[in-house]
């Protein structure tokens, strides 16, 4: 991913700020679980678990979604 940024620099020449496009935001936040909730964060991390133990039972194929 490239992302676009402009970067904006204080009186003395170093950076302060970054602004990103927001569609740009928003694609970063999805692929990092920055908008997930506490309870979805928890819940991943159970089904990271499970996938790494091995503990198939846990899951349900997508065509039975």
């Amino acid at each position: 991913m490239t992302i676009t940024k402009k970067i904006i620099f204080d009186d003395l020449g170093k950076p302060s700020e970054v602004v990103i496009p927001y569609g740009e935001f928003v694609e970063l936040s999805e692929a990092y679980g920055w908008d997930l909730d506490g309870i979805e964060r928890e819940e991943l991390g159970e089904a990271l678990a499970d996938s790494q133990a091995g503990n198939l039972s846990a899951f349900v194929a997508a065509s039975d979604v």
